[in-house]
């Protein structure tokens, strides 16, 4: 994917510069000449010649630079020494007193255009510099008006080589591994690459190029090379942190457009989930109140009256299911405002477990608390829910009749809560995935049904108490799921 980037408009430039330079001597020279006639012409001593040619070696030096005034100073000199000095028409002075003047006259004259090629040159970099700045200003400007439904990145590439006319700008975005080239770079697509992974800044003045790693902060998101171009340092690294605050911008958007929709389509589903909910609660509430009807009318047979009880069993267990359901829909439509007070935690978990007690049925239950944890600060609702949660996957996923694990450890700043199943593998790359509402891992729907937001609530009941929620999994120990809590009621220490 190279790009031939041609060098003989250098060479042509060289030779014309030169071309040019040489012109300007000559006529330096010859108004030199010039001077020197009309002066011998109007017998002007060597004092008053001094003062002319001093003026014509200081406007050249203003006008063209230090090298044709210095050498039309050289000539000057010579011209003095010849037609000014004793003995005349020799290039010899007998007088002391006028090697004295043309030495003077000579100092004076380079330190004149020295200064005054120091003061052009000051000039030309300051009215450049204001160019470039006004360049930059126009960049920034026109940032701001990319269109964000499109790819950023060719965007920019187009418009940094039109506002500072370079030959050819390369572009890539490390975020989404995307290549952006405008016009003619002698540069390939691996050449961009290895600039960004080996994070190399440089300019080369042989090929008239930059390259620059794009930073944002102190971490390389992208690379840029500008190819056939007369910019500074300076204004290369100001392109480059500019380029770098427009993909950031770019992601920022696109990060927020998805976010915004995601929250849109739980939000959706949020309220399904609560029609749901509020729909199958009417028919159970009646079949309930049937199935109780026959059992409290006790005009039924053995076999009957077991049917009928069974029935009023699983019917209070969809029952409680859907009001969880309901309660789930809730938190997650809602921002959570935790009302802390002393709970006793064996109370707290006591109650999970009785909530869960048709999902852990056959599973031994082990409870190990610390010595010194008796109370917790918490919201009892909001922390027996998220408890409920994280049993019922304990249950859901473990082996049948395994046992599952609860322990309490008090630390000197927060309370940890863990809940371990064997039987269960949750790959490194998943175990932050799970706490992300609806998501379900690849696998999870043939072991157990679920709707993958019961660890969603965890976590979000745990990060409104200013905690934490994370899990640790082993294939042969087992999954065990984390819950801190701060100790205190604020949160602070």
């Amino acid at each position: 994917m190279a790009l031939t980037l041609e060098s003989g408009c250098g060479v042509d430039m060289t030779g014309e510069r030169s071309r040019e330079v040489a012109a300007r001597m000559l006529l330096g020279v010859g108004a030199a000449l010039s001077i020197t006639g009309v002066a011998f012409y109007l017998r002007f001593n060597l004092s008053s010649a001094t003062s002319l040619h001093l003026l014509l070696v200081t406007a050249i030096a203003l006008r063209w630079g230090f090298r044709e005034a210095s050498v039309v100073s050289l000539v000057s000199v010579a011209c003095l020494d010849y037609f000014f000095t004793e003995p005349l028409f020799q290039l010899y002075m007998s007088d002391p007193h006028d090697w004295v003047a043309l030495v003077t006259f000579e100092s004076v004259a380079l330190m004149v255009s020295r200064l005054s090629n120091q003061v052009s040159r000051h000039a030309r970099e300051s009215e450049a510099h204001g160019a470039s700045l006004q360049k930059l200003y126009e960049l920034s400007q026109s940032i701001l008006l990319l269109n964000r439904q499109k790819p950023i990145e060719q965007q920019l590439a187009s418009l940094i080589s039109d506002t500072f006319h370079v030959q050819g700008v390369v572009l890539w975005n490390a975020y989404d591994l995307h290549l952006a080239i405008h016009g003619i770079c002698d540069v390939s697509e691996d050449d961009v690459r290895g600039t960004y992974f080996t994070e190399r800044n440089e300019d080369s003045s042989l090929t008239h190029s930059s390259r620059r790693v794009l930073r944002s902060g102190t971490r390389a998101i992208g690379a840029l090379v500008i190819c056939g171009h007369s910019l500074d340092a300076s204004s290369v690294n100001a392109i480059a942190s500019l380029s770098a605050v427009a993909i950031e911008r770019a992601r920022s958007f696109s990060a927020e457009s998805t976010a915004e929709a995601a929250r849109q389509s739980e939000q959706l589903r949020s309220a399904i989930l609560d029609g749901l909910a509020h729909a199958f609660k009417t028919p159970l509430t009646t079949i309930k109140s049937c199935s109780s009807g026959l059992i409290e009318m006790d005009r039924m047979d053995g076999t009957e009256k077991r049917l009928v009880v069974l029935i009023d069993q699983e019917v209070s267990r969809l029952s409680d299911l859907t009001t969880r359901l309901m309660r789930t829909a809730r938190v997650e439509n809602a921002t959570l405002s935790p009302r802390r007070e002393r709970l006793h935690l064996d109370n707290i978990l006591e109650e999970a477990i009785a909530e869960s007690a048709q999902q852990l049925s056959g599973h031994p239950i082990a409870i190990h608390l610390n010595a010194h944890l008796k109370t917790i600060w918490a919201d009892r609702q909001l922390l027996k829910m998220a408890l409920t949660q994280l049993l019922d996957n304990a249950a859901k996923y473990s082996s049948p009749g395994s046992p599952i694990t609860i322990e309490g450890l008090q630390e000197p700043a927060e309370i940890l809560i863990s809940v371990r199943n064997e039987g269960s593998f949750i790959p490194p790359e998943e175990r932050e995935k799970i706490f992300e509402r609806f998501y379900r891992s690849p696998g999870s729907n043939r072991k157990a049904p679920g709707t993958g937001i019961g660890l969603s609530v965890v976590k979000q009941v745990t990060e409104s108490h200013l905690g934490r929620a994370w899990v640790n999994s082993d294939s042969r120990a087992g999954t065990t799921f984390f819950v801190s809590l701060p100790r205190t009621a604020n949160g602070e220490q």
